[in-house]
């Protein structure tokens, strides 16, 4: 995780700014990471960021135009140093995917220390308020805090007992279901993802979600039924074809929400020995999630890239990218290779 010295040092930058500027990733770690820190500081407006995965010079507009005094990055792998130069104004960078080296922006990674915690977890660190967004953040992106037993006892009713494993909190019971419904709002035209996050923002309470106990929670939790129709029809079609091989690719068409990251998840869950790959065309390109429980896939994408109009980047075991697609069918092939090798 990151240090005492460091998070003294966030506290003083978001305490000491008078209009922060949140830039956060479009899932629930980087979300979660901003509703922990705009709810304890109560000032500042967030952004949500789409581009994928690099901050560029293309948000530069939309940041001068809010101006800031303060731009906090939350859980971004990449930033420009184009972005960072032209937006002229001091820059804190959370994030905890591979350690970047850029000038002019004051960047906290836990992989600097040898460890690897989301976005969410380096946020609650500084703050120590409201527990369940941490555990929602955390848990999304594959983390078991250390802070789940103080979960428990807090809301025993969402989560009784020590998970065995990430899956077990993931994918069964309420706080899986939080994740969900999360992920879901974050997700169709950008009106209405506007509207999620505003409602988002004024949820004090899981409980006001799941038993849509206020407005705002039943407007995110009607947004989320819908939704989750498509999802579990689309998730039900990519299970109907599954075969022997090794690599397991599922294309979808842009007509349909992005459900890429879910898909892929949940499959990698239900069939660990293998390669999980979900293309939705998008444009000329397919943007791509790829998992995997046992072999390194971001090592095996990386030389599977050579020659190949596109990028991927991530995590060891998940990660995100987009490919041309009269590339496509040859990167697959590329992968396919790479990891008939390491049988």
């Amino acid at each position: 995780m990151i240090t005492k010295k460091e998070i003294k040092e966030i506290d003083k930058f978001l305490s000491e700014a008078s209009n922060p500027l949140f830039l956060y990733d479009d899932d629930c770690d980087g979300f979660c990471a901003y509703l922990l820190l705009k709810k304890h500081y109560k000032k500042g407006e967030g952004m949500i960021i789409k581009s994928s995965p690099k901050l560029d010079v293309n948000a530069v507009h939309s940041v001068i135009e809010a101006k800031p005094d303060l731009v906090v990055i939350l859980d971004k792998p990449l930033v420009s140093q184009e972005f960072i130069d032209q937006v002229r104004t001091p820059i804190i960078w959370l994030d905890h995917h591979p350690v970047q080296s850029m000038n002019n922006v004051n960047y906290y990674n836990p992989r600097k220390h040898r460890s690897n915690r989301p976005t969410t977890y380096l946020a609650y660190s500084v703050v120590k308020s409201n527990l369940w967004l941490a555990v929602i953040g955390c848990v999304f992106d594959h983390f078991v805090p250390d802070f789940i037993n103080d979960f428990i006892k807090q809301y025993p009713d969402l989560l009784s007992k020590a998970p065995k494993d990430i899956d077990d909190i993931k994918f069964s019971g309420d706080v899986g279901k939080l994740i969900r419904i999360f992920s879901f709002n974050l997700k169709g035209k950008i009106s209405d993802v506007k509207d999620s996050l505003k409602a988002l923002e004024k949820i004090d309470s899981p409980y006001e979600i799941l038993n849509q106990s206020s407005d705002n929670g039943k407007y995110i939790y009607s947004r989320y039924e819908k939704l989750n129709k498509d999802y579990l029809e689309l998730l039900n079609y990519a299970k109907s074809q599954i075969t022997e091989e090794k690599v397991f690719v599922f294309k979808y068409p842009s007509s349909n929400t992005s459900f890429t990251g879910e898909l892929s998840n949940e499959l990698i869950h239900l069939y660990q020995d293998k390669i999980i790959v979900i293309a939705r065309l998008k444009d000329d390109e397919y943007r791509i999630s790829f998992r995997s429980s046992k072999i390194n896939i971001r090592k095996v994408l990386e030389k599977a890239l050579v020659g190949i109009e596109g990028y991927a980047g991530g995590h060891d075991h998940a990660c995100g990218g987009a490919i041309k697609t009269h590339n496509f069918d040859q990167f697959i092939e590329n992968v396919k290779r790479l990891v008939s090798k390491k049988k």
